[in-house]
């Protein structure tokens, strides 16, 4: 089957040719426009290109892409022109189907469309199926980027992945057990994180305890020069700059001891922490006995705060704002049934961090040196985390080398700016998780998903 060049068919025909992949009773659920990249019009030489040859581009350019996947199987006949191309994807349905096709509406003065548009069909689980297929495209970018432009793609991606709930981290244990191999911090976490500090934890919201590890002044060092590599900077709130290690990195900068030692807190307070109670089931391999979970992947941050730097107040796990007045959420059916009809639920949160564990690495920091985390009392519920200020009283945390700050995530605080010209304040940070049934949806996505092939 030929369908040519645009030019040779009106809207009507096109919506004819369109019925030989899928009824003219089903309409699509989904779609995507793809506006065609300018570059596409002038070859390498410089000459430029026909109808019929940007036509061939385009098709071969989606056609490569379909190939490369392994759950789309192309339909598509192809002759010379801007073509309607099409696939089916098994993997989301028997009948599920995906078009892509030139948009007559969008055509130039010449008759060449602007715009393509990619359709869904038929797919079993609409919104989690085609944000699967878009990752699934993005993931083969490299077939279709130069010839499209993919921002629209981009959006789509990040629109879905912080609709889905956050990744629920691995069990606090084997991520002990992997990164240490035993448990030699077993008694520096029995003196030092005691039953005084937790307790301190519980009432308070938040430890301070001294002197729990120090960092020497050349892993200090080393980790700024590891920094400069993948640092990223920061929004109107803060001014820092962040990166984020996993072990071999710590390894790099002679803070294996201080990585191992933050990826056990989990595991301990799970054995020894009366954590708040939830009305909410949790999400494996958070459990009802062992709630708390360590992040996947890259799991500790690390922020360096220069002259001037600051962190205005925030919360770590603050109240999502686009909720129901009262509170509730979509998909509570089940916390009903265990709280009852009447219950009023506590309003959604935008994440799943419940104790945030803080090792500052800063030797002979001073006071008048600036930097102190300022910690709300109290404020654990507060919506504003901007308002505390004016609202809350607080507490300052010097960051001195060696010291560990535990607090609970929903903890309105703030870093102060620093004040000396001549110090660099350092801090690793790690978020110990409690994924629940809680409605709780994604975190932003700012780095690419997935790396080109």
């Amino acid at each position: 089957m030929s369908y040519g060049s645009i030019n040779a068919f009106s809207t009507s025909t096109y919506l004819n040719i369109l019925t030989n992949y899928v009824s003219p009773s089903i309409h699509p659920q989904h779609s995507l426009i793809f506006p065609i990249d300018a570059s596409t019009a002038t070859k390498s030489s410089g000459e430029t290109r026909s109808k019929v040859d940007i036509g061939n581009l385009l098709s071969r350019a989606f056609d490569t892409m379909v190939d490369s996947s392994n759950f789309m199987e192309s339909l598509s006949v192809k002759e010379n022109g801007h073509q309607l191309s099409s696939c089916t994807v098994p993997t989301f349905g028997d009948s599920a189907k995906v078009t892509f096709e030139p948009c007559p509406s969008t055509c130039d003065a010449d008759g060449n469309p602007t715009e393509y548009i990619l359709f869904a069909f038929e797919f079993d689980h609409p919104i989690d199926d085609f944000g699967m297929l878009c990752l699934e495209m993005y993931r083969h970018r490299s077939d279709i980027q130069n010839v499209f432009n993919i921002d629209g793609l981009e959006t789509n991606i990040l629109d879905y992945m912080n609709s889905r709930p956050p990744d629920p981290g691995m069990a606090a244990g084997l991520t002990s057990s992997e990164a240490i191999g035993s448990n030699r911090f077993g008694s520096i976490l029995d003196q030092l994180i005691d039953p005084c500090a937790l307790l301190e934890l519980q009432k308070k919201g938040y430890a301070v305890i001294d002197n729990v590890m120090k960092t020497s002044q050349s892993s200090n060092d080393q980790l700024g020069e590891w920094a400069n590599k993948g640092k990223t900077g920061q929004d109107d709130c803060r001014s820092d700059i962040v990166a984020f290690l996993n072990r071999s990195d710590a390894c790099e900068c002679g803070l294996e001891d201080q990585f191992d030692f933050l990826l056990t807190l989990a595991s301990h307070l799970n054995d020894n922490f009366d954590l708040y109670a939830s009305p909410y089931k949790p999400v494996f391999p958070g459990t009802t006995t062992r709630p708390l979970t360590n992040p996947k992947g890259f799991n500790v941050q690390m922020a360096e705060y220069v002259f001037g730097d600051y962190y205005n107040p925030h919360s770590d796990n603050s109240i999502d704002r686009e909720v129901d007045n009262d509170g509730a959420f979509g998909g509570t059916a089940v916390i009903h049934d265990y709280l009852g009809d009447d219950a009023i639920l506590p309003k959604k949160r935008s994440n799943w961090r419940c104790i945030t564990a803080i090792l500052y690495l800063n030797e002979g920091w001073k006071t008048s040196d600036g930097g102190q985390l300022r910690m709300y009392l109290d404020s654990a519920h507060v919506e504003s985390p901007s308002t505390a200020r004016d609202t809350h009283e607080y507490i300052d945390v010097n960051p001195s080398n060696g010291k560990l700050l535990l607090f609970d995530s929903r903890m309105v605080h703030s870093v102060e700016e620093v004040l000396n010209e001549n110090k660099i304040r350092r801090a690793l940070t790690l978020w110990i998780t409690r994924p629940e049934e809680s409605g709780v949806s994604g975190e932003d996505y700012f780095m690419e998903i997935s790396p080109s092939p």
